[in-house]
């Protein structure tokens, strides 16, 4: 491991290591892990080789400001079984994701902690569901807020 000093890595100094190119693992002072990047997705995306917790997403929209959004791709197994996630980083008030019946928008962040979902969020997962996405919720991480769930309609109860 080597002690992180350059990239966009800001504030809080940590050990990384590499998960891909652009990919880092960095290990906080207090022990915690999170993903960073030498440079953010944007909407191309990068593979992660796990899906990451809502306090590491939450950690990324902080370190940065704007909306990070993960997504699964189904696989070939079994109720789509074997797929890979990828992460997006966006603007502070969007992020741009991939629209099709094989991916899943898992959650993305709110960097302004608004805890409901906004028009676009409820107008896209209804678009999963017309391309035939097996899809039903999603979930928004507002930061500095709890994990609320959302669908089509609206918040979830």
């Amino acid at each position: 491991m080597s002690k992180s000093s350059s990239g966009l890595f800001s504030g809080t100094t940590g050990y990384m290591h590499a998960l891909g190119e652009d990919v880092f693992e960095k290990i906080m002072p207090n022990g915690e892990k999170n993903v960073d990047f030498n440079k953010l997705p944007g909407s191309t995306g990068y593979q992660i080789k796990n899906r990451l917790t809502d306090k590491q997403m939450e950690y990324l929209t902080n370190e940065y400001g704007v909306e990070f959004a993960q997504v699964y791709r189904l696989g070939p197994g079994k109720n789509g079984g074997g797929g890979t996630y990828y992460i997006y980083s966006g603007t502070r008030n969007s992020v741009l994701v991939p629209v099709d019946k094989n991916t899943i928008l898992i959650n993305h962040t709110h960097p302004g902690g608004t805890a409901s979902p906004s028009k676009q969020d409820m107008k896209l997962m209804a678009m999963y569901a017309k391309l035939g996405s097996p899809q039903k919720t999603s979930a928004i991480i507002p930061s500095g807020k709890a994990t609320i769930k959302f669908t089509s309609k609206g918040k979830k109860r």
